[in-house]
């Protein structure tokens, strides 16, 4: 299990590295994407509390590519014990917002 979640995390940093490269080019093409980083900014604005957690991963929307941001937190004066979860799913290609879900 250690060495599963150890080459997980070396993908996930190969792929963390190569997306900002990519974010940092200047010809992009129409098959690039938006990096992960850009992905939560977008789905950041979408939210009224500070993010305690916020998780991306790849994933799909019926045929499109979209980054599932899980932003979970708590609004100010906000009892412990209780907290807001948003899922804000983006089209990877072009930034846009496909859904917004509050559980």
């Amino acid at each position: 299990m250690r060495r599963r979640r150890a080459v997980i995390r070396a993908v996930l940093a190969g792929a963390l590295l190569a997306g900002t490269v990519c974010a940092a080019c200047a010809n992009r093409t129409s098959t690039s994407e938006i990096s992960r980083e850009h992905a939560i900014e977008i789905a950041r604005r979408e939210v009224s509390f500070q993010p305690d957690s916020i998780e991306a991963i790849r994933a799909t929307s019926g045929a499109t590519p979209v980054w599932r941001v899980t932003l979970r937190g708590r609004l100010p004066n906000q009892p412990p014990g209780l907290f807001e979860t948003v899922v804000v799913e983006i089209d990877r290609r072009s930034g846009e917002i496909v859904s917004i879900a509050r559980p």
